[in-house]
């Protein structure tokens, strides 16, 4: 017979860090290899593979095996979500070099929080989508009006398809360097294919941070203006 949920069991993995950069790695919603994420957390791979074995046991992350290949990725956006928000409510760290200076500027400008467009980047997308009528946020719930999907549609992305999907349609996403909320849900996920598609932006293969190509700085200007 199932009892309490065990708090300690979760506690215990947020308490190691290297568990705690393996998971953050893994909020840019792809896939990784065991070698992969060894030399990002700076940790041998066998110790890479004993954190992950953990991580799987408690379904926080999920495998895939491809050939001789094994691949991990966060087992849902609830994972994602739960370690945004616990970014939200954590103290702050000095910066100690130079390098997590530049690394967290990258960061706070535009970032992939599981798929979403996070950010300042991230953000000003979503407010635009307040400003001009394509969303409605009341009380923290999000919904995407008639003019709202008319202008996802204009992009070109097809809207049925999305809303068929299962999971969240639609949601606010609390972003933890701007502490205001980005476009989440599977409209936000696949807001953020559609940029990759189109080269609006380039996701940096060492951290989660994005930048805008030239093509992005003219979309998302003309989003702004207009």
């Amino acid at each position: 017979m199932k009892g309490f949920p065990d708090l300690q069991a979760t506690t215990k993995v947020l308490a190691d860090q290297s568990r705690l950069e393996i998971l953050t790695i893994l909020m840019d919603g792809k896939y990784h290899n065991v070698s992969e994420l060894a030399k990002k957390t700076k940790i041998k791979s066998h110790t890479a593979s004993y954190h992950l074995k953990q991580l799987c046991e408690l379904n926080w992350v999920a495998s895939y095996k491809q050939g001789r290949n094994v691949y991990y990725h966060l087992s849902s956006e609830d994972i994602a979500e739960l370690l945004e928000k616990l970014m939200n409510i954590s103290p702050i760290k000095e910066i100690s070099s130079f390098n997590e200076s530049i690394e967290l500027e990258k960061l706070k400008k535009g970032r992939s929080c599981y798929r979403h467009l996070a950010g300042k980047i991230g953000v000003d997308f979503f407010n635009a989508l307040v400003q001009k009528g394509c969303v409605k946020l009341e009380n923290n719930n999000l919904e995407l009006t008639d003019i709202g999907e008319q202008y996802f549609e204009s992009l070109g992305m097809e809207m049925n398809l999305i809303k068929k999907q299962q999971g969240i349609f639609i949601k606010p996403c609390l972003d933890w360097t701007e502490q205001t909320f980005h476009l989440g849900g599977n409209l936000g996920k696949a807001f953020f294919r559609h940029c990759e598609e189109k080269n609006y932006l380039i996701l940096n293969k060492e951290n989660r941070s994005v930048c805008l190509t030239n093509a992005g700085e003219i979309f998302f200007a003309a989003l702004m203006s207009s």
